[in-house]
């Protein structure tokens, strides 16, 4: 789908990114990774920037130390020869065994600011959870960053939402105890999209990350999806319709519940109003590519770098991005606050896309 002429007319020069982008923060493009990761990083959680200042710095903290371990784990993945990841465990390791850094270690101020964080806090329970949490996302960093990695069974694709999206999502600030649980299960969807959004960029490294239950459910192989030739097989269409159409729904009951709660946070109100419209436009440009993961890619990203700016402009007048209620299971009440802002985003999205 496209901009309309209309629009683009409109828009042309009222709206701009901010000159400091969250990629220029979190270390977007440091070390080799298997992909660039700023304009991700900007389509995840370029609202972050617009956040009062105390509140942005300590988003801007949790999300560089999650986008720094992913890259360090790509970067060892990608250069058998190098061990930047197994130094930053050495120093992480030792942390959670002592509760000291040692002086003088790989990442030591990295690791210092942990500290800070997490071990001279073990009065607060909120901070327990988001140690565990941080623990565990470490963990399936190493697991997952390995060669030849294979996923067998619907029950390990799953784990690996929770090991990976779950808790990553319960690392981020200003998460209260009561909604700890919500949160991992809205990481678990985030991670699933994720997952559907880099088909193309992991194909190109050999990663497949559906597990072989679902494949070979619909007779499509493993070989055939890095091969980038699945699209050739009718099965190939009817599994996705069935990831897309009942096992992606699953996920989003179970994420629903962080979004009918009265007590979120703002800063995590936004977040889950922004990555529900992004959740959309992976849907959207997934379909419209007819599943074409091969496709996909040029076309996602030439529309997240036209969305940005009216994006961030919402955000910015303090009009939160709102959560199309259609996008979750109907029948389920949102709360007040939540279906007054729905019709905002509803409406940025009938303007923006052209039928």
């Amino acid at each position: 789908m496209e901009y309309t002429t209309a629009l683009r007319s409109l828009l042309a020069g009222s709206l701009s990114l901010p000159e400091e982008k969250i990629a220029d923060l979190v270390g977007s493009s440091t070390y080799h990774g298997i992909s660039d990761d700023a304009l991700k990083d900007e389509d995840n959680a370029g609202w972050v920037m617009e956040l009062d200042q105390p509140i942005r710095a300590q988003w801007v903290e949790r999300i560089r130390w999650i986008r720094l371990i992913d890259r360090l784990a790509e970067n060892e993945l990608l250069c058998k020869k190098q061990s930047i990841f197994q130094s930053f465990l050495v120093g992480w390791q030792r942390l959670v065994s002592t509760g000291n850094v040692e002086t003088g270690c790989a990442y030591y101020e990295l690791l210092t600011k942990m500290q800070l964080c997490w071990f001279d806090q073990t009065d607060q329970p909120s901070m327990q959870l988001s140690l565990t949490a941080w623990k565990r996302y470490v963990r399936a960093i190493a697991q997952y960053h390995t060669a030849d990695l294979v996923i067998h069974t619907l029950a390990e694709y799953e784990q690996m939402l929770t090991n990976l999206g779950g808790s990553f999502f319960q690392v981020l600030p200003f998460l209260s105890e009561t909604h700890h649980q919500a949160a991992s299960y809205f990481g678990m969807m985030d991670q699933f999209y994720n997952h559907l959004r880099d088909l193309r960029e992991d194909t190109d490294q050999g990663i497949c990350n559906l597990p072989n239950e679902l494949l070979s459910g619909f007779g499509v192989s493993r070989d055939e999806i890095l091969q980038q030739q699945a699209m050739k097989n009718p099965g190939y269409h009817k599994m996705m319709q069935f990831w897309l159409e009942e096992y992606l729904p699953k996920l989003r009951r179970k994420a629903y519940q962080l979004i009918t709660v009265e007590d979120l946070h703002p800063s995590w109100q936004i977040l889950c109003h922004w990555s529900s419209y992004r959740y959309r436009r992976i849907d959207r440009v997934f379909r419209n590519c007819q599943f074409d993961y091969t496709q996909f890619s040029q076309v996602y990203w030439r529309q997240v770098r036209a969305d940005l700016p009216m994006m961030l402009n919402q955000v910015r007048h303090h009009l939160e991005p709102v959560l199309p209620l259609k996008f979750f299971p109907q029948g389920i009440p949102a709360s007040s606050t939540h279906s007054q802002l729905n019709s905002q985003f509803m409406r940025l999205e009938q303007a923006v896309y052209a039928a």
